[in-house]
């Protein structure tokens, strides 16, 4: 019998009540007005936007830019990911043109690392009421801010686990994100550890929880697990060799691969021998500049082919997408 999931949307016009959703206030019009002046800039939306954030009122509701479907979500200025959204509409600007050009309707989308849910919120938009997402998030705080969030714009197509991404079923110490950091989206599982600052959260492979969703294909699987990326992908495998993934889009944390006593290397040997093939995410200034600012329309002009050995930054991003993918055949539904 499949696996009865942790929280699915409901309507909007049948909210279900969430920790803190009703307590917080629209975006202050001085924000409202400041964030109508800063996207229109060409230049200097990011110090602005910061600049304007050294002393955050209390939480409340922005949206994201109409382009995305204008989502709403709690945002905290004191989070680095939630004052780009909130300011420029935009967060990781390559990554959301590939998503965008990606997802099209009735797709389906897995977002490992959801956070408080851009990429899901985003997702849900472009898969439209016939696709499907799904979203794993193991910190407790993040975990009710996302699922505030999809309740807040009555998605019915997302799924929302409260655990890790990891090779075997279980729990582990999770070391969650420090609010006085300035960037909510830090938190890290730390295996073998005792750290009493830690928490302990559940832990299941992807190919369990595909199979008790009876999902055939994930046509996009996004991760973002800040060094747990061998460990999921571990307990992905099966659908990976299976071709059930057509294209993965990872942030690799070279440095912090090691705790998890994996590597670059590793990660690599098991995409390629299930048949994948990476393209390095143009993360340069420029790039990252010209994406925000909407100076590029063709997400394929961010890609570049991967050169075996190449040496890579400190926080490389890829698309991998399955050999017959590249070469138009599709994956098997």
């Amino acid at each position: 019998m499949p696996e009865r999931p942790k929280y699915r949307a409901t309507p909007p016009e049948a909210p279900k009540p969430a920790a803190g959703m009703a307590d917080l206030r629209h975006a202050p019009s001085w924000i409202r007005i400041a964030r109508s002046i800063i996207r229109r800039l060409p230049a200097g939306r990011y110090r602005l936007a910061e600049r304007l954030s050294r002393k955050p009122p209390s939480p409340f509701v922005a949206t994201a830019h109409p382009a995305f479907g204008s989502f709403a979500f709690e945002c905290d200025l004191r989070d680095s990911i939630s004052r780009e959204v909130c300011f420029t509409g935009c967060y990781e600007p390559q990554e959301t043109l590939l998503v965008r050009e990606i997802l099209k309707p009735g797709m389906t989308f897995v977002d490992v690392g959801a956070n408080w849910g851009y990429f899901t919120l985003l997702a849900a938009h472009l898969v439209g009421p016939q696709g499907t997402v799904v979203a794993l998030e193991p910190d407790p705080r993040m975990f009710a801010k996302l699922e505030a969030n999809v309740l807040r714009n009555g998605y019915r197509n997302v799924t929302l686990h409260p655990f890790a991404a990891a090779a075997a079923d279980g729990h582990l110490p999770l070391q969650v994100y420090d609010e006085a950091a300035g960037n909510f989206g830090l938190s890290h599982l730390l295996p073998g550890s005792t750290d009493a600052g830690a928490v302990s959260v559940r832990t299941r492979p992807l190919d369990s929880v595909l199979d008790a969703l009876g999902l055939g294909v994930v046509d996009l699987l996004k991760m973002d697990i800040e060094g747990a990326e061998g460990l999921a992908l571990q307990g992905l495998a099966r659908s990976l060799e299976a071709r059930r993934v057509t294209s993965l889009l990872l942030e690799l944390h070279p440095r912090a691969l090691e705790a998890y006593e994996t590597s670059l290397g590793e990660i690599f040997d098991l995409l390629t021998s299930a048949g994948y093939t990476s393209q390095i995410i143009d993360h340069s200034p420029k790039a990252t500049r010209r994406a925000a600012y909407g100076q590029i329309s063709d997400a394929g002009k961010l890609l570049r082919s991967y050169v075996p050995r190449e040496t890579l930054d400190a926080w490389p991003h890829l698309l991998w997408r399955h050999t017959s993918e590249a070469h138009g055949e599709g994956a098997p539904r």
